[in-house]
């Protein structure tokens, strides 16, 4: 008896899962913004590619070829983040969750629902671009090289993260606050602040608010999210697209990194909307 009831609940959490990440699909394919969104990204990729294209004797095919990919793939995140932050800024505004949740469909299963989608989408966009990179290499008679592969599949695990994090913002705060947050508040600005407080010091500054200065950019730095957890081990993937045997690894490592964060951000999510009034 038992067994059939874990069956029974198992089959309607599937469905439930299922029939939410379809409305959500529809709903984003359904959604203006997000498609004007899509088009401005396409047209500045478009636009940023446009002095190489009228100059492609002068500028290797290959340098032409890096410069779209990574320009198309740093569009990507943006987009992800915003899908993410739109999927839930959109019904929290339109007060419609309280109808959701009364279906019933549990808050657990809808944000869950609400973040397969965005990630489907994310990895859509990214198959395309990884497709439309590896076009350009055989139509260029260029050797199509695993790092277009390996920083494909870097992007969306950081597209992941990105959504998570501004799913688990916009459950707390207004979105124009959450994406503020992003914006000032990420690693880099903090590590950057962090080397400027320390060349002071091993300059010869005593000061003593220059130190708790250090150390709070320092803890800062450590708190907030990376977008890409091992930077400083890919950057030459990225500009070479050659990738070592033994540098494959971290993307299992990015992986690992991602889920533990997702999964953390989707906890705090889920405690925020049912300490909100609509559920």
């Amino acid at each position: 008896m038992q067994t059939e009831d874990h069956a029974q609940g198992s089959a309607s959490f599937a469905e439930l899962v299922r029939a939410n990440f379809v409305a959500n699909l529809l709903y984003f394919r359904r959604s203006r913004l997000l498609l004007g969104f899509l088009l401005v990204f396409v047209l500045l990729t478009v636009l940023e590619a446009l002095p190489a294209a009228f100059n492609i004797e002068a500028v290797p095919r290959f340098n032409i070829l890096r410069e779209i990919f990574s320009s198309m793939n740093r569009y990507l995140l943006i987009y992800g983040a915003g899908l993410g932050l739109f999927i839930i800024s959109s019904h929290l505004r339109s007060r419609s969750l309280k109808m959701v949740f009364t279906k019933p469909c549990p808050p657990a299963v809808w944000l869950f629902a609400a973040f397969l989608s965005a990630a489907a989408v994310s990895l859509l966009l990214n198959l395309i671009v990884l497709g439309s990179s590896v076009a350009m290499s055989l139509i260029w008679h260029l050797p199509v090289r695993q790092g277009l592969l390996f920083v494909s599949v870097d992007t969306f695990l950081a597209s992941l993260g990105l959504i998570a994090y501004l799913m688990l913002l916009t459950t707390l705060v207004h979105p124009a606050i959450a994406v503020a947050f992003v914006l000032i508040f990420n690693p880099d600005t903090f590590y950057s602040a962090q080397f400027w407080t320390m060349s002071e010091i091993r300059a010869g500054s005593t000061s003593l608010t220059l130190r708790f200065l250090q150390h709070l950019f320092h803890t800062l730095y450590m708190v907030l999210p990376m977008v890409h957890a091992f930077a400083n081990k890919t950057e030459g993937i990225y500009s070479s697209l050659h990738v070592m045997h033994k540098e494959w690894r971290y993307l299992p490592y990015s992986l690992a990194y991602v889920l533990t964060f997702s999964a953390f951000c989707y906890c705090v999510s889920l405690f925020a909307l049912q300490r909100r009034k609509h559920i």
